[in-house]
């Protein structure tokens, strides 16, 4: 696992790694290489023997991780409301209507079936998974080719590099465990992608992702296709935590529990931070100040 790496990364200030730009097909080779060095470095959890040339290659392997998840959702996200697939434009839902491609069944099963996989990758990888280098190659191989030239691009957001702080997750797992019992975490994508593949190990649940991205895709509510209602019906009579890694003004946590309460027995709502000023109050927040 990169957690006993993490803890020795600036979590204040994000690191140059949170920005790229890499095809799919490279950044998942370039994951598989981190992880070959980091395993061949011989690691160590104790302070003295973690070496700086690990930890940046923790830190490079964590923001690499939510690349796995993100091509792939809106991949599905493409198929199932009628967009184009372009390697480098993310498509806006609203332009669905000027395209009209009417994407076969079959695919919009493929990448649903791509996507929910992607996620059990990604955790994988953040977990250092024996043999995940021989899966996510395999993996890699089996994706349809056009997929292999999409383009991840990742930001430096210094609230969701703050928000991913494996200490501020551990807290966070904490106090959610001392009076919630979740079966399953329902993260905002994509911001929340990074700090959700850790929170979900430390919980031990299922994870699943949907997207509400306003302010990075202009998102007016949460994506959620037919598909993903019936995937999470196994999950109506279940207790779910909705999560946001960073809640400033509220808008985004307040839309998601809106949406996504109707699916569940019981919600409750989680972030990693919480701005003073926010509007709502999530039933947990590993941290609030003002910024």
């Amino acid at each position: 696992m990169i957690l006993p790496y993490l803890l020795h990364a600036d979590w204040e200030e994000p690191p140059l790694s949170m920005e790229m730009e890499l095809p799919y097909g490279r950044l998942l080779q370039r994951i598989i290489e981190t992880l070959t060095f980091l395993r061949q470095s011989n690691p160590q959890t104790s302070e003295a023997s973690v070496s700086m040339e690990q930890v940046n290659a923790a830190i490079q392997l964590y923001c690499m991780a939510p690349g796995i998840v993100n091509v792939m959702l809106n991949y599905k996200i493409c198929v199932e409301h009628d967009l184009p697939l372009h390697p480098t434009v993310y498509y806006e839902l609203k332009e669905a209507r000027k395209y009209r491609i009417n994407h076969e069944i079959a695919e919009i099963e493929k990448a649903n079936r791509l996507y929910r996989r992607s996620i059990h990758l990604a955790r994988d990888v953040v977990m250092m998974t024996a043999g995940i280098e021989e899966t996510l190659d395999q993996f890699r191989h089996g994706i349809p080719r056009e997929l292999l030239g999409f383009v991840y691009s990742g930001i430096r957001d210094k609230y969701t590099w703050r928000g991913s702080d494996p200490a501020l997750l551990e807290k966070l797992a904490d106090m959610v465990r001392a009076s919630y019992k979740p079966d399953i975490l329902i993260a905002a994508a994509h911001g929340s992608i990074m700090p959700s593949l850790l929170l979900a190990e430390l919980l031990d649940i299922p994870l699943y992702f949907v997207r509400l991205s306003m302010f990075k895709r202009n998102d007016e509510e949460p994506i959620i296709a037919i598909s993903d209602e019936a995937w999470l019906f196994s999950y109506r009579e279940s207790r779910a935590l909705l999560y946001d890694e960073d809640v400033a003004g509220g808008r985004t946590l307040s839309l998601f529990q809106e949406r996504l309460k109707p699916l569940f027995a019981e919600t409750r709502t989680a972030c990693s931070i919480r701005h003073a000023g926010a509007k709502i109050k999530p039933d947990y927040a590993a941290r609030t100040w003002w910024d």
